[in-house]
């Protein structure tokens, strides 16, 4: 199975796109997204964007922004995954990708009650596809 990284960059080259990625762990927290977007824009080049693994580490990529006098997304964009309610609120709402989470659990139920009704019936593979959730907090990079 190919690795993210690896993923990203054959779409990348695929695109004629640059592939630069730079990847910082944290905790999933919105302090660690705080601490993460410090390290980030500490460097040498800032990044024109930050995609974070979830909303409430991209909330704290956001705080860490505006700590640093920069303006969302007009100086760098911000993005975040699961789509929460609170990814809707606030002075900057965020982008972010919809996982289909009430759809993954609906299924979940119907696949186990038919289980629970039937033992025997056959192992079934379910595909969802993520949906991007545009807001105020990306935009195209500045030329």
């Amino acid at each position: 199975m190919p690795s993210a990284r690896g993923v990203y960059r054959h779409a990348m080259r695929s695109l004629g796109l640059a592939e630069e990625i730079d990847i910082v762990s944290t905790g999933y927290t919105q302090r660690g997204g705080y601490d993460g977007a410090r390290e980030l824009l500490a460097r040498p080049r800032r990044p024109m964007a930050v995609f974070a693994g979830a909303d409430i580490v991209a909330m704290g990529v956001l705080e860490a922004c505006a700590e640093a006098g920069l303006s969302v997304p007009g100086d760098i964009s911000v993005a975040g995954y699961d789509n929460t309610t609170f990814a809707s609120f606030g002075p900057i709402v965020l982008t972010s990708v919809d996982q289909a989470g009430r759809e993954i659990g609906a299924n979940a139920a119907r696949l186990l009650l038919e289980r629970i009704t039937d033992r025997n019936k056959a192992s079934v593979q379910v595909t969802l596809s993520p949906t991007l959730i545009p807001r105020r907090s990306t935009a195209p990079p500045a030329r």
